[in-house]
Formats: structure tokens, sequence, C-alpha cells
């Protein structure tokens, strides 16, 4: 039971990583294109990434490790748990309630944009570039690499 645990635990832990790569990749490529179709299919696949492999691999990851802390003997009291708790909250939270909201919102503005012709589109460009994204990006994405280095280097580590 524990290495099926520890299969769907890492599952989810590269599906949440790749996904979180993928969607970074293309928020950068998005925000320096100035092109109404090319945002809007960037921003597309941002979402798509977002729904059904971010998201899944985030709680399968949750999930299983959940169970694996139960089933090895860990405490929930431990530190370096606790912290690897509350960065999963605050990774996904950003990724959920701010950038999620945005590339939606990206999306939907630039698939109008291009449906009503206009090509290019300094509007959708400055708005593709918003700030919000990079900054929320970066934390969020300094966030994942912080958990997964508990994860992989410190359990059981005491503080």
């Amino acid at each position: 039971m524990n290495e099926t645990l520890v299969f769907l635990h890492i599952l989810g832990v590269f599906l949440l990583v790749g996904g979180v790569g993928i969607a970074t990749a293309l928020g950068i490529k998005a925000s320096k294109s100035r092109h109404a179709q090319t945002i809007a299919e960037l921003s597309g696949l941002v979402v798509v990434a977002e729904r059904y492999v971010i998201t899944p691999g985030a709680l399968l990851a949750l999930v299983a490790g959940t169970f694996l802390v139960h089933r090895t003997g860990h405490t929930f009291d431990e530190f370096w748990l606790i912290a690897a708790y509350v960065l999963w909250i605050a990774a996904i939270s950003i990724g959920w309630l701010i950038l999620g909201r945005h590339n939606a919102r990206l999306h939907k503005h630039a698939k109008e944009v291009a449906a009503s012709g206009v090509e290019m589109s300094d509007e959708l460009h400055k708005e593709a570039a918003a700030p919000v994204g990079m900054i929320f990006g970066l934390l969020e994405n300094a966030f994942i690499v912080t958990f997964l280095y508990l994860m992989v280097v410190r359990p059981g580590a005491k503080f």
C-alpha cells in the first residue's frame, strides 16, 4: 500500500510541477506577443493546463501525501509537514484565486478581440504582460520549489 501511495504522490507532484512549468512558459510567451490570436491560443492552453494538469496533480499530491504521513508514522505537528501544507495552500491559492482568474479573463478577452478581426492589440499585450502574472507567478513558483525541497530533502528533520 505504501508503494502505491508513494507512486500516486510522486505522480501528483510531477503533474503539478510539469503543469506549472508549462503554464509559466506559455504565460511568458503570451506576455511577449501583440497578436490577438496568439494570445488567445496561449492563454487557452494555460487554462487547460490549470484545470486538467495542475489542479488534479495538486490534489493527488495532497491526498496521497496526507495518507503517507499517516501510514509512515509521521505526525502532523512536525515542522517540515506544517510548512509543506502552508506552502501548498499558499501556492494553490495563488494559482486558483489570482493567476487562474487572470488567465481566464485574458483568454476570454483575447478570444473576443481575435473574433472581432483585430490582428494586433497593444491593449491585449498590456493585459497579457500585466505585473500580476509575473509577480504572483514567481511567488507561486518559489513556494512550489520550497515545498519540493521540504518533501525531498527534509522529511523527518527536527529543527
